[in-house]
């Protein structure tokens, strides 16, 4: 096939997907909403038991993460894991109705004075987080709470979602910066006193990484946070969300995290990489229902590591 009739074909199918995603929102928003949130679940479970792949990542990686827990245990986790998914989107789709009335009814902020504190320094603030419970409403209900902050993303190749999906996370005034050419603007948001938001949990290639333990397994990870931590001397403060029930979130943060300068650069990325992620873990190992175990976490190996099976 041409590239030609490539470019038509993918143009087609970000098409159909985008009208498909219009349908989806549409019903989610017709429904009441414990209708449309318990729909979230079923489709969750329906893309356990349709999607082989992504059902058998999600498996492999709980076997290697949690090898004292038995195969019931691993399956029912990561049947909760889609569930999680699929409410998240539903949230996703109808995240207004959770700011309506300010964020203290749907929302319990856990050591909010720990980031008080980071942002009263007054010298910048990033936010470390990962892709745990409903994690965009994270981002809304900071913005809610605090100043609007910048959000750190991979844009979705489908570029009508992108404009969908972009225009939610922006509805409360954050901002988006994009990873590829986002340093510049990190720094410039920092520099100025702002807050700049960062998810640290998804594999990277080599060459944009450091391998640290993640689970007991080297896992590559963005080293673009202890670079900037590094440069702007900026606090590092860690936040996550777990769903507590249909109507009710806890945001937990994090006191700040030290920063390690010993005065060698290459060891103090890696350092501070392995102490960032190993929050990352704690909170994964309390709640692992509510991870993106779907991604294929550990999928760049180091050099003298066997291929990955994944």
């Amino acid at each position: 096939m041409s590239n030609k009739k490539n470019r038509q074909v993918r143009r087609l199918q970000w098409l159909i997907e985008y009208w498909l995603v219009l349908a989806m929102c549409g019903l989610a928003r017709l429904l009441p909403y414990p209708m449309a949130y318990w729909l979230g679940g079923i489709l969750g479970l329906t893309a356990f038991k349709i999607d082989r792949r992504h059902r058998d990542i999600t498996l492999d990686n709980l076997r290697n993460s949690f090898k004292d827990k038995n195969e019931t245990e691993l399956r029912e986790t990561a049947k909760d894991v889609f569930v999680n998914f699929g409410r998240s989107a539903i949230e996703f789709i109808r995240s207004e109705r959770f700011f309506r009335d300010g964020i203290g009814k749907h929302f319990k902020i856990i050591n909010l004075e720990a980031y008080d504190r980071a942002l009263s320094k007054g010298g910048g603030l990033l936010l470390l987080t990962g892709h745990c419970g409903s994690w965009e409403l994270l981002a809304m209900a900071q913005s809610v709470r605090k100043p609007p902050f910048g959000v750190v993303v991979r844009p979705l190749d489908n570029p009508h979602l992108e404009r969908l999906v972009s225009k939610a996370r922006t509805r409360y005034g954050n901002f988006l910066i994009g990873k590829k050419w986002g340093l510049k603007e990190i720094l410039r948001t920092v520099s100025e006193g702002g807050t700049v938001g960062i998810l640290l949990d998804q594999n990277v290639a080599r060459k944009e990484g450091v391998f640290v333990d993640f689970f007991g397994r080297p896992a590559c990870t963005n080293k673009g946070l202890a670079l900037i931590a590094a440069r702007t001397k900026a606090p590092v403060i860690p936040a996550f969300i777990r769903r507590v029930d249909r109507e009710l979130h806890e945001i937990y943060i994090g006191d700040e995290i030290p920063f390690v300068d010993s005065g060698d650069k290459e060891a103090d990325l890696i350092t501070n990489t392995q102490a960032y992620t190993m929050v990352i873990e704690d909170f994964i190992r309390k709640y692992p229902d509510q991870w993106f175990w779907m991604h294929r976490r550990w999928k760049t190996r180091p050099l003298e590591a066997p291929e990955s099976l994944e």
